[in-house]
C-alpha cells in the first residue's frame, strides 16, 4: 500500500532513496515522450523483475490490478474516439452508434503501456521506501517544502480516506441502512469529507506549531545515506534516461499509427477492456456491500 511503512528486508529497501528517485524520474521522462511500445514493455518487465528480486512482486501486481479499470477506460475511449489519424482511420466494427477504429485501439494500447511502465517504476520505488526517508531525500535534493508536503499528503492521506469510507459504511449499516454498492457511497461522502477537513485543520495547526513556513534553515533528525556508490547509480540512471528521452524525441511520430492491428483483434481487445471495466465495477460493488 502506498504511504505505508515498508519492512526493510530486501536489497532495494536498503538502497538510498535518491538513486531510486533518479531512475524513477528517467523512466517517467522517457515514457512521457516515447511512443515505441517495445522499449516500454521491456521497462515494465524489468520493473517487475526488480520487484520480484526485492520480494514485493505480489504487492506490485495487486496494485496494478487495482489500476486496471483506468487502463481499460483509456483503451475504450481511444478506440471509439481516436485522435491519431483523423479522417483516415480504419473502421474495425460498428456497435450501434459507436465505431471501433483500428488505429484508435493501437494508440490506446501504446498509452496503456506508457502508463504501465510509469506505474511499475513508481510502485517499486514507493513500496521499497519509507515515506519519511522519501521526504527526507526530497528535502536533501532541495525540493521546496510546500511541494514535499503536497506529496506527503497525496501518499499518506489517500489510504486514510479509503479506510474512513469503509468505517463509515460499516457504521451506517450497523444503524439500519440497508443500501449496498455504489448507492451507499452517496450518504457516506458527507462524514468522510467533514472528517477530511477536520484532519487538514489539525495538520495545519500542527505544522504551524512546529514552525512550518518560517524563515531560516530547516533541520531534520532523519539522515539519508548518499555515498559514492549511490551517486554513481543515480548518475547512471539519469544518463540512461537522458539518452532514452533524446532518442525518443528525435524519432517522435505522435500522429502515426502506434500499433498495426487486424480488425478482429482490435474488436477483441476492446471487448476485453469493456469486460475488465465492468468486472471491476461489479467486484467493487460486492466488496462495498460486504464491508
Amino acid at each position: 500500500m502506498i504511504g505505508s511503512e515498508p519492512a526493510a528486508t530486501g536489497w532495494l529497501h536498503r538502497l538510498s532513496p535518491i538513486p531510486k528517485l533518479a531512475w524513477l524520474a528517467s523512466v517517467v521522462a522517457y515514457a512521457l515522450v516515447s511512443f515505441a511500445a517495445t522499449p516500454l514493455v521491456l521497462i515494465a518487465a524489468a520493473g517487475l523483475a526488480v520487484a520480484a528480486s526485492a520480494g514485493i512482486l505480489r504487492g506490485v501486481v495487486r496494485a496494478l490490478l487495482a489500476l486496471a479499470p483506468l487502463a481499460a477506460s483509456i483503451l475504450v475511449i481511444q478506440s471509439i474516439n481516436p485522435a491519431a489519424c483523423g479522417a483516415s482511420c480504419t473502421a474495425a466494427a460498428h456497435v450501434g452508434p459507436l465505431t471501433i477504429w483500428t488505429e484508435g485501439v493501437g494508440r490506446g494500447l501504446v498509452l496503456v503501456v506508457r502508463i504501465l511502465a510509469m506505474e511499475v517504476a513508481a510502485l517499486v520505488v514507493f513500496q521499497t521506501t519509507q515515506p519519511t526517508d522519501l521526504f527526507a531525500a526530497l528535502a536533501r535534493l532541495r525540493v521546496p517544502y510546500l511541494l514535499n508536503v503536497m506529496l506527503a499528503l497525496t501518499l499518506q492521506l489517500v489510504p486514510v480516506l479509503e479506510r474512513e469510507v469503509r468505517i463509515v459504511l460499516s457504521a451506517q449499516r450497523a444503524r439500519g441502512m440497508r443500501r449496498s454498492g455504489f448507492a451507499a457511497l452517496v450518504p457516506a461522502f458527507v462524514p468522510v469529507f467533514a472528517g477530511a477537513f477536520e484532519r487538514v485543520e489539525r495538520l495545519a495547526i500542527g505544522w504551524e506549531s512546529r514552525g512550518f513556513g518560517s524563515v531560516g534553515p530547516s533541520t531534520s533528525w532523519r539522515r539519508i545515506r548518499f555515498g559514492s556508490g549511490d551517486r554513481l547509480l543515480a548518475i547512471a540512471g539519469l544518463a540512461l534516461g537522458a539518452v532514452g528521452v533524446a532518442s525518443a524525441a528525435l524519432g517522435w511520430r505522435a500522429p502515426a499509427p502506434a500499433v498495426e492491428l487486424p480488425a478482429g483483434l482490435a474488436v477483441a481487445i476492446v471487448a476485453m477492456a469493456v469486460a475488465v471495466f465492468a468486472g471491476a465495477l461489479v467486484v467493487a460493488s460486492r466488496s462495498l456491500s460486504r464491508d
